[in-house]
């Protein structure tokens, strides 16, 4: 890892080592980094010992003596420990025809057949079992010593082969003959063998089917580990200033990823140049709980290098925060599934740049046992992470190259989510069954539709054009679906511009839509069935709040698609009563928490961020106001006498309802002057919320949502934030920090990788382009 020569390192001849460290990062900005990973393996926790004697890694790999050819030039007798293969080549694993071009495939075999012929120690004692772990296409034959211990016309990857009784009487002590075939019938082509010695078996485990059952139900557990705690969307490698504390030394929330654990360790400013004890709280990491690192980092050296090696390890309890025992044990423990003991060593680089601290680069090594069952004691799986970041380069807020970043990654995910609107006949999106209850598929083609007109695609694209023909003509049920219905009608009769000149103040509220007679007929249509899926236990005259369809239910998720929906309607020219909108409000003051900490909240509007970018030194008053955290939940405030979960995304549905109805009523005349400022007092403390809890590197608040509904999270988030004309929540660009997060994240094809648990694509992608769009008209323009 090489040092630009513009960077000093942190000498300790200095006098840095006693000082504290800050970070660089531009306000604002960000550092990002490439990162490698070497190496990241979820292995089975085995009731087995295997002894692996021939490897598959790469960098491991066994090098065999190997002979291709046409099936009927088989060698005669090869198979026997006495035959002469010292004409033949010696190769690695993988064997394929694609050498050259798959980083897998190290050795050309092109030909019909392929024989492999190899020795390895067995060791003195004879083993209880022999277990192979192939991958082969077509037919595969393994010889020991000269006899045929396995044969498998099949294919595939990952196939195991135990071999144990009687078959092993071909072991001898010492040196062994291995030998073996594959057949090419067709198609895929390739060969590799890993092998390992097992010198003692279970009592219960007494016949190779036992022992090969006792495998996969080893690899089963690992693989359902791997899948509860990590999912293809991770964080993308780099450092938002506004993930620092107020000191500027360390990232102030822990990461939801135990992958990224040791990333916020090597980023840990306050871990002293001069070195010493190290001790971090990883608190309510999903499905893990609370995780203590605990050691030790050496002094920096001459160079800039610092080693901090620490044990890692889950507390017993979950520790309760600001929360009761009563709420832990009913919102935190039972989503904590596993603990963990493992070690973490980290070996940084640091760097000082004018005086401010960098960390130029480092490699994490993280090694432990996931556990389960009471008190941890049983072994589920076996994490092994290595990986190596180095600094690539810092964006200095929204500077152009960012901005050139975004419109990129807005063409690249358009275009492939347009490609998916195109088979308006594919299981997601084809119309819903004729009996059903629900209109998802037609849900989700009315978001992704939203998108494509939201992120640019013009008006006549023929897939746009398809997709409203086929919305218009289907049957909308649910409120989610209309909810998007809506807005999509909506978002394809809005005037251009109109969003920047919400932001800047040129005009005060959104102006009204001119759309076809039969376009308004339909959308009236759809919002009086929108206003029926209501939950009817309530008086909707007093409290209005909406459930998927009409009945004794309500939540607050899709109740932001009802009000949403609701709105684009109105300005579509379709009335609402004003009565609507003051109950719906009444709702959503209702179901607000009351029990958050008092904060000193600071909300910058899109005017006064230009006025201060445009004159950094002109003086403005301070927007600043006393607010108390509360957030909401997806039902009831309260639970069984206990505050519920608050979700990041369930505050900013809050948030966005209450500003549709203040705005709503504004736009209808109607002063509602002490509901007003109940409103606006909520979503000023449903934004302190915010202050304290956002974060863009997983979902924030309770535990159990933090690996899913990221993507709606940012959605809501914007929403929330361009409703109320926000640029800045306490000094911080949310809109920047997102969509850092969305472009880096985003996959070569276009599209965004899935979170851990289920999700829909059409529905990531199309929330991915509408946060990166900035795509929600401002429609509270000042505090």
């Amino acid at each position: 890892m090489r040092t630009p020569c513009c960077l000093v390192p942190l000498l300790l001849a200095t006098g840095l080592v006693g000082q504290s460290m800050t970070w660089n990062v531009p306000h604002r900005g960000a550092h990002v980094y490439t990162r490698t990973t070497q190496r990241f393996e979820v292995t089975a926790a085995m009731r087995l010992r295997p002894e692996w004697v021939l490897q598959t890694e790469p960098d491991k790999a066994h090098e065999w003596r190997y002979f291709a050819g046409p099936a009927r030039a088989m060698p005669q007798g090869f198979e026997q420990p006495g035959y002469d293969d010292s004409a033949w080549l010696l190769g690695r694993g993988e064997f394929g025809p694609e050498s050259g071009k798959l980083e897998t495939q190290q050795t050309r075999w092109a030909s019909e057949a392929l024989w492999l012929r190899t020795t390895v120690d067995l060791g003195t004692k004879k083993p209880k079992a022999l277990w192979f772990v192939a991958d082969h296409d077509d037919g595969l034959r393994i010889w020991l010593n000269g006899v045929l211990v396995v044969a498998d016309d099949g294919f595939g990857r990952n196939r195991n082969y135990v071999v144990a009784g009687k078959a092993v009487d071909a072991w001898q002590r010492g040196t062994n003959t291995l030998a073996v075939q594959c057949i090419n019938t067709g198609g895929a082509q390739y060969l590799n063998l890993a092998m390992a010695n097992i010198g003692s078996v279970p009592a219960d485990l007494r016949t190779a089917e036992d022992l090969q059952r006792a495998l996969r139900e080893d690899r089963e557990q690992a693989d359902r580990v791997q899948r509860e705690l990590f999912g293809a969307f991770r964080v993308p490698p780099l450092l938002l200033q506004g993930d620092l504390d107020a000191a500027g030394q360390r990232v102030r929330i822990p990461p939801g990823d135990l992958r990224d654990l040791g990333w916020w360790l090597a980023v840990d400013l306050g871990i002293p140049a001069r070195g010493g004890s190290v001790q971090l709280d990883a608190t309510r990491l999903f499905r893990l709980g609370d995780l203590q690192l605990k050691g030790r980092a050496t002094a920096i050296d001459a160079d800039g290098w610092q080693t901090i090696d620490v044990s890692v390890k889950n507390t017993p309890e979950p520790g309760l925060g600001e929360d009761s025992k009563r709420w832990v044990e009913r919102f935190v423990r039972p989503h904590v599934l596993y603990g963990f003991d493992g070690a973490l060593s980290v070996r940084r680089h640091v760097v000082t740049v004018e005086g401010r601290t960098r960390v130029d680069g480092f490699a994490t090594d993280l090694q432990g046992r996931v556990l389960r069952g009471k008190g941890w004691k049983e072994q589920a799986a076996t994490l092994q992470q290595q990986e190596v970041w180095v600094y690539a380069s810092t964006r200095d807020n929204q500077d152009a190259e960012f901005r050139a970043m975004v419109a990129e990654s807005l063409r690249k995910g358009t275009e492939a989510l347009r490609a998916q609107l195109a088979n308006l006949s594919a299981d997601n999106l084809k119309p819903d069954a004729e009996n059903a209850d629900r209109s998802y598929h037609t849900g989700r083609l009315a978001l992704g539709l939203l998108a494509l007109v939201a992120g640019g695609l013009p008006r006549d694209d023929e897939v746009v054009q398809r997709c409203l023909t086929e919305l218009r003509q289907r049957t909308l049920i649910d409120t989610y679906t209309l909810g998007n219905a809506l807005m999509a009608l909506e978002a394809y009769y809005a005037p251009p511009n109109e969003i920047g000149d919400l932001k800047m103040g040129t005009i005060d509220q959104p102006r009204p839509r001119h759309v076809e007679p039969a376009d308004q007929a339909l959308m009236q249509k759809w919002t009086d069935h929108l206003l029926t899926n209501v939950d009817d236990r309530v008086d909707q005259k007093t409290l209005l709040r909406f459930h998927y369809v009409g009945g004794a239910d309500f939540d607050n998720s899709v109740n932001q698609y009802a009000l949403l929906g609701l709105y684009s309607a109105q300005l579509c020219g379709v009335r609402i009563d004003p009565n609507v909108w003051e109950a719906a409000c009444n709702h959503l003051l209702l179901s607000q928490g009351s029990e958050g900490a008092k904060v000193e909240l600071d909300l910058v509007d899109y005017r006064a961020h230009a006025r201060r970018q445009a004159d950094p030194n002109a003086t403005m008053t301070a927007a600043r106001c006393f607010a108390r955290a509360n957030g909401w939940g997806y039902k009831e405030p309260k639970s069984d006498g206990e505050q519920s979960p608050v979700w990041g995304s369930m505050t900013c549905a809050g948030i966005t309802g209450l500003a549709i109805c203040q705005a709503a009523l504004i736009s209808a005349g109607q002063k509602r002057t002490k509901l007003q400022s109940e409103a606006t007092r909520a979503r000023n403390d449903g934004f302190a919320w915010l202050a304290r809890f956002m974060t863009q590197r997983c979902h924030p608040g309770a535990i159990e949502r933090q690996a899913h509904w990221f993507y709606y999270y940012l959605c809501s988030l914007e929403r929330a934030a361009l409703l109320s004309g926000i640029a800045l929540i306490q000094d911080r660009d949310w809109y920047f920090e997102g969509a850092m997060v969305l472009v880096l994240a985003q996959q070569a094809d276009g599209h965004w990788p899935a979170e851990l648990l289920w999700d829909e694509g059409i529905e990531r992608d199309a929330m991915a382009i509408l946060f990166l769009k900035q795509s929600t008209l401002p429609v509270l323009t000042g505090r």
